[in-house]
């Protein structure tokens, strides 16, 4: 098994299940609230221990009750939490709301949207996994000078991510959908770029090379799930896949199993347990 440095979000997530669809306009009934760790570092991460793999975490948490529950959630899990940095800012949850057929629609609070991955541990890791909004200039390029990267794209634009793989969900990149995907994949992902995977929920995976763009289908589940973190154990079962050296398109077809598996809730790959914390982050009725 390999040692992958994921560079990414630790959040508690406040998980809002909706009684109906979202609608302009509308009223909605909620059944539930639930807190629980998420973010795309700590669901990738998780997954790829589930899969046997060392993980270090690059991460921020916050000093508060909050950030110490997940960081005890970490520590339980097996996370190597050397190079996670902590912060006196309070934890701001992130608000997931669920509709009854299983999509998800995502509240960022502006604070956390805003972070700036500003260093990075110059560590030996067999691949490293980037998932973050903004980088510092130069942080990702040293980091990919070192080591291979697989990456999220990043949503703006102008932002570089120097990798061997981009890894996005269609939905967020509708600039990626023409025939010219993989050419503007590598202004973002530079001349090492082998590969742009683009996720369309229970679509089939886009994969786009130079060679040309290959449809992989993605197996259908049994009924309606929570769909939360699908895209994060998609991209551990890629990882797990390219450091395999499978070919991509193998790669992609076990990053669909891992994602299955999640949502299906087969052992190993449960939903993480709700933390242990006061109703304090969680609103009142």
């Amino acid at each position: 098994m390999g040692h992958v440095l994921v560079v990414g979000s630790v959040n508690v997530d406040r998980i809002w299940q909706l009684a109906a669809p979202l609608r302009a306009g509308g009223r909605l009934t909620r059944e539930e609230v639930t807190l629980r760790c998420g973010g795309g570092g700590f669901n990738t991460g998780a997954a790829l221990l589930a899969l046997g793999h060392r993980v270090t975490l690059a991460a921020t948490l916050s000093t508060d009750a909050a950030g110490a529950a997940c960081r005890a959630r970490l520590e339980a899990m097996g996370f190597d939490l050397r190079y996670v940095r902590t912060t006196d800012a309070p934890t701001m949850p992130l608000d997931i709301l669920v509709d009854p057929k299983g999509e998800r629609t995502i509240i960022a609070p502006a604070t956390t949207e805003a972070r700036l991955l500003t260093a990075l541990p110059a560590l030996e890791a067999d691949i490293a996994y980037v998932n973050v909004r903004r980088a510092a200039p130069g942080v990702l390029e040293a980091l990919a000078a070192r080591t291979k990267v697989v990456a999220q794209l990043p949503l703006e634009h102008t932002e570089r991510r120097p990798a061997q793989v981009l890894i996005a969900s269609a939905s967020d990149h509708a600039l990626f959908a023409g025939a010219d995907a993989f050419a503007h994949a590598r202004e973002t992902g530079g001349e090492g770029l082998a590969a742009l995977v683009l996720t369309q929920g229970a679509g089939p995976v886009a994969l786009c090379e130079a060679a040309g763009r290959t449809a992989v289908a993605v197996p259908p589940l049994a009924g309606p799930a929570d769909t939360t973190g699908a895209g994060d154990a998609f991209a551990a079962g890629f990882i797990d896949g390219w450091l395999a050296d499978l070919p991509a398109q193998a790669a992609v077809r076990r990053g669909n199993e891992i994602a299955g598996r999640l949502l299906a809730g087969d052992a190993g790959f449960e939903r993480p347990a709700p933390l242990p914390l006061t109703t304090v982050l969680i609103a009142a009725d």
